[in-house]
């Protein structure tokens, strides 16, 4: 008897400790999973992008399963662009110019893309990789599958996935959406700006200017001619020659600048390398074929009507070592 009551004592006393302790380790669990898993699915895509040398990257937002996008949504994205880019292996493109540049080329942050639509994006916007993927809900926890995406290829070259423990924030987080507008047919794009001038504005042949020339490890840059039209936009024609025996892809970045002579900086607005055209935000890849002369437009809007010269036109490259710089160009009016 005595023994029978020493033993209900301690089962006793170890359920008590049980029920005061669970909701404690519970709560410490769930604040850990989705960090854990974060830093899981991180360190998966930090793995593949490695061993296929892509370090130039964009980060899709995540939808569900039909095309909507939460908070959550939003929020992975977040998350992996501050680890990847905390790893210091890789250039991730910044969320806003994203959001713009995908604005400006009609092509939508909203909904289901394939790989072909995936490497598209990329292209416009001078990556090597897009990584998109879905979120599900599936009972008690939340699928997070990632794809990343060749812009090269337009094929998927790894997958990475993890499942989080559902949380009260996850679930209120996954049931709030943003308006959007339903997706329309990409409308034809207009005319850029620097193809509707007259042609008087954008004959090669407008007077003489001063020769300025750069060569960038195999390739040469000259300025072949420049025009200051009425409303003080000036567009500056290029000819790009890749003077290798190989033929080899480049791009123009929008970090384009110039200054006129009297210090004055103006952003790149619009730019076209052969039938190719971008805007504003965007990059511009082009494989220019050895030996081929290849002509580049750049306008530069808003120009000071008393700036006579251009002191400096740099032109921000990728896949180069330098940037080109030339110097000294009589503006012409």
């Amino acid at each position: 008897m005595k023994r029978a009551t020493i033993l209900i004592f301690i089962l006793a006393l170890f359920f008590m400790s049980c029920k005061s302790q669970a909701p404690v380790i519970e709560a410490d669990y769930q604040a850990q999973a989705l960090d854990i898993q974060l830093n899981n699915l991180t360190n998966q895509m930090v793995k593949s992008l490695s061993q296929e040398n892509k370090s130039k990257i964009a980060i899709m937002e995540f939808p569900d399963l039909h095309g909507n996008i939460s908070e959550f949504g939003k929020f992975i994205p977040e998350e992996l662009t501050t680890r990847l880019f905390m790893t210091r292996k890789f250039d991730v493109l910044e969320r806003q110019l994203l959001n713009k540049v995908l604005d400006e080329q009609n092509l939508g942050l909203t909904g289901l893309i394939d790989a072909s639509s995936a490497a598209q994006i990329g292209k416009v916007l001078g990556v090597e990789a897009i990584v998109t993927g879905t979120i599900t809900d599936i009972g008690n926890m939340i699928r997070i599958n990632a794809r990343l995406i060749s812009t090269e290829t337009a094929g998927v070259f790894a997958v990475a996935s993890v499942s989080i423990e559902k949380d009260p924030h996850i679930v209120e987080m996954m049931n709030r959406f943003s308006a959007q507008p339903a997706r329309q047919p990409n409308p034809p794009p207009a005319p850029p700006a620097a193809e509707m001038q007259t042609p008087p504005e954008r004959t090669p042949t407008a007077a003489p200017l001063s020769v300025a020339k750069a060569t960038v490890e195999e390739f040469e840059f000259e300025v072949v001619a420049n025009t200051l039209t009425p409303d003080n936009r000036l567009i500056i024609d290029v000819m790009i020659t890749n003077k290798a025996i190989h033929d080899k892809e480049i791009t123009i970045r929008n970090a384009s600048k110039l200054y006129d002579n009297l210090g004055q900086e103006y952003d790149i607005s619009v730019r076209s390398v052969g039938n190719k055209t971008a805007g504003k935000y965007s990059h511009l890849t082009h494989l220019f074929i050895s030996n081929l002369p290849t002509k580049m437009t750049m306008e530069f809007e808003k120009i000071d009507p008393r700036a006579e010269s251009v002191a400096l036109l740099h032109i921000s490259l990728w896949n180069l070592r330098n940037d080109a710089q030339l110097r000294n160009i009589k503006i012409n009016r």
